[in-house]
């Protein structure tokens, strides 16, 4: 008799140990792999799995991933919006080029996310690819009576009359006389988020701060650039900047090496205490 009842409790913690194990595996379903094609994206794309693109709002309205399922969370929220981001389903993080949402993919393997995979190639891969796409159907703001008028954008913002736009072109036209030189400039589109904002005033802040000297001898050019604006066309197609990104062009010798700064001003932007001594330290190292 206690024999049978032995065998029913091992019986009994069997089952249990097993369920417990389903249920973990349920919940912590880990990748295959851990980069993916966007080919291979595609097809898991149409079953049960979410697109997390990484990208600021203003890139994704430019042209956006259009799959079954997908949620635009930009890199420098990612980490106070862990809550959305499911463990029992695929999820695959996509930006522009695959940089940022390389970074999203180790932030999240730290947190303790496995059935994540990260999309090779990015925006830039998959349209490349023919892959479907769509744009923002959000109605245009106009900002005069005449969206005809010259003072205004072609999605009917208005154009910059501020003097921002006048030392621009001003600190543009400098840079030509100047030999060897940095030139820092800050992209952006018509629509701006928070991250846009906040990276051009911690990059001005930082040159202000700590490059002075440099931009008032023309070693430093500065310059925000609208690249929705008709007179800035070949200086975006220049640095391939369709919307907000942080660019470096140090001239040396009158040749251009232009780097892109994009993905470290995305991840830190909205921390000034990490963004302007980090930035501080790139500069530095590109003036020796």
């Amino acid at each position: 008799m206690k024999q049978k009842s032995n065998l029913i409790l091992a019986t009994l913690l069997g089952l249990f140990m097993m369920a417990c194990n389903t249920n973990s595996s349920q919940k912590d379903i880990k990748s295959e792999k851990e980069n993916i094609s966007v080919s291979e994206a595609a097809d898991i794309l149409k079953g049960d799995a979410l697109l997390i693109d990484v990208r600021e709002p203003d890139e994704v309205a430019e042209k956006a991933y259009d799959v079954k399922e997908v949620k635009n969370i930009p890199l420098g929220d990612l980490v106070n919006s862990l809550s959305e981001i499911p463990k029992d389903k695929k999820v695959i993080l996509a930006c522009q080029k695959g940089g940022r949402s390389q970074k999203a993919f180790d932030m999240l393997k730290a947190k303790g996310f496995t059935n994540i995979a990260n999309l090779d190639g990015g925006m830039n891969a998959w349209d490349a690819a023919g892959l479907p796409t769509k744009t923002s159907d959000s109605p245009k703001k106009s900002c005069c009576a005449d969206p005809n008028s010259k003072d205004c954008n072609p999605d009917g913002t208005c154009k910059k009359t501020s003097s921002e736009s006048v030392n621009e072109t001003k600190t543009a036209a400098s840079s030509i006389s100047n030999k060897n030189h940095l030139e820092v400039y800050c992209f952006h589109g018509t629509r701006q988020c928070e991250t846009c904002k906040n990276m051009k005033a911690n990059t001005k802040a930082t040159l202000d701060k700590y490059f002075s000297t440099q931009l008032k001898n023309g070693n430093i050019v500065f310059s925000i650039i609208d690249v929705d604006d008709p007179k800035n066309e070949k200086l975006a197609e220049k640095f391939q900047a369709t919307g907000t990104a942080l660019m470096i062009n140090n001239v040396v010798n009158g040749k251009d090496n232009i780097t892109d700064w994009s993905d470290f001003a995305f991840e830190k932007a909205n921390d000034e205490s990490k963004f302007i001594p980090e930035l501080k330290i790139k500069l530095e190292a590109l003036l020796k």
